[in-house]
């Protein structure tokens, strides 16, 4: 091959490597053999503020399966899921960047294992939060799917601010507590919304059983409303009652 054949393939290669190098949208498979090929799709997370760690439903990487819009499922990815935010991230293997994942192209997720648990789930779901604003779409934890389903959004408010120095800048971080939202619906969805749970909410559910909510919560006190297991036969104990109102 003649010289300037070879430099002209050189300059082609190397403009090639650096336009692939400088796009932002990622679209790529996980390069472990074990993990599915189905493509994941999203940009490089790079913000403009400092994250709190306790907003992360998961502090560290897990694997996870992600199920899409187009019926594929990617398994296998080491995932991490922002409350605050209320987005996916997946943390790229050879570059081990930080994607945040397109949620439209997602319809749920599932953690593999997360602290034993091999049953966590989110699912996408259209709510509106309250009476003012729009209905959005946002990541709930599934609890109980039935004649009366729950999730759980994990949300946020703020607790405090404070200034820390980074990079040799002095920037104003916010500390947050969380702020769960309980999303009840009904099979002909109809959706009930609590930021707290407390009885007069739980009578809501169904005015005409209230006695039997409350002699529910009376007989079964172990738990609480924090603790998954018990919110899961709460649920399944209101949908008995609400059978009738699901037309």
């Amino acid at each position: 091959m003649k010289p300037k054949r070879i430099l002209i393939y050189t300059i082609v290669l190397i403009a090639t490597f650096q336009s692939l190098q400088g796009q932002k949208s990622i679209s790529k498979g996980n390069a472990d053999p074990t993990a599915s090929e189905v493509c994941l799709t999203g940009e490089l997370f790079t913000p403009d503020f400092v994250v709190d760690g306790s907003t992360y439903f998961n502090s560290e990487w897990l694997p996870g399966d992600i199920y899409l819009s187009s019926g594929e499922v990617v398994r296998n990815k080491l995932i991490k899921y922002n409350g605050l935010l209320d987005e996916l991230f997946w943390q790229e293997p050879k570059s081990k960047n930080t994607i945040k994942l397109d949620k439209e192209a997602i319809l749920r997720f599932h953690f593999q294992n997360f602290n034993g648990d091999t049953a966590v789930y989110f699912k996408k779901i259209k709510v509106r939060r309250n009476n003012i604003s729009d209905s959005s779409e946002v990541f709930g934890e599934v609890v109980n799917e039935g004649n009366l389903s729950l999730y759980i959004l994990h949300d946020y408010k703020t607790a405090a601010t404070e200034l820390i120095r980074q990079n040799g800048k002095l920037l104003e971080r916010t500390n947050y507590v969380e702020e769960p939202v309980y999303i009840f619906r009904l099979t002909n969805n109809k959706t009930f919304v609590f930021k707290r749970l407390n009885r007069k909410k739980l009578y809501s559910i169904s005015p005409a059983n209230s006695e039997k909510i409350k002699e529910f919560l009376k007989t079964n006190r172990a738990g609480g409303f924090k603790d998954i297991s018990y919110l899961r036969r709460l649920t399944q104990f209101l949908g008995t009652l609400t059978q009738n109102m699901q037309c």
